[in-house]
């Protein structure tokens, strides 16, 4: 039995032509094309935006709208952080004389009267500021506002107050306290007189509250 031989001739000229050839390039067909993440969410965002506006929404509006939404994303976490934590929003001062914490103090053995009293006599508003802030904390513990630890911070307290007549005037001396004790306020006699003030107004509602 005889065997035909291989015929089959390899025309190197002829493969690299081909080769050269875009239409025989299948490899490519079959590669995903690459692309970024900003590219992904802009089709995505433009399909959403024609879905919703029925086909109607030009792609090239579409990377407006996704700026906008970042920067409308981005603020809303900001804001929520500042009315969680508003004191990470304020420089803090490291000296002796100007550094103070309040969560070691108990506020129900001290007296205040006689603390405001004495730090107003010697002209330490920052002093006397600081008391009217943990008296303010004495009178909404006794009213049963607030739960008060001796390591909760200002905003803590805050979100425990429920009554609005009561939160509001609490929250503008809570931001005057932190302002004053993190940020870089001058602590004057006109700003111990708001808080006194304040503090008086809560108190007011407070028994009015439970008169």
């Amino acid at each position: 039995m005889k065997f035909q031989a291989d015929t089959i001739v390899y025309d190197i000229e002829k493969i690299t032509r081909y080769q050269a050839d875009s239409r025989f390039d299948y490899n490519s067909q079959l590669n995903m094309p690459e692309y970024s993440w900003f590219e992904i969410a802009s089709k995505w965002l433009n399909r959403l935006l024609n879905y919703i506006f029925s086909g109607r929404f030009e792609e090239k509006y579409t990377t407006p709208v996704m700026i906008a939404l970042f920067l409308i994303a981005l603020f809303s976490v900001l804001f929520f952080l500042y009315w969680k934590r508003p004191e990470l929003f304020m420089r803090t001062k490291k000296t002796a004389a100007q550094s103070y914490e309040t969560e070691e103090e108990n506020i129900h053995k001290i007296d205040f009267d006689r603390e405001i009293s004495d730090a107003l006599m010697k002209n330490n508003y920052r002093l006397a500021i600081r008391m009217t802030y943990l008296h303010t904390l004495r009178i909404l513990s006794d009213g049963k506002l607030i739960d008060w630890q001796i390591h909760k911070t200002p905003t803590e307290y805050l979100y425990e107050i429920r009554d609005r007549d009561i939160k509001l005037p609490f929250r503008d001396l809570t931001t005057h306290f932190l302002q004053v004790r993190y940020g870089n306020y001058e602590a004057s006699p006109e700003l111990f007189e708001t808080i006194r003030l304040i503090r008086e107004k809560i108190k007011e509602r407070i028994d009015g509250r439970n008169g």
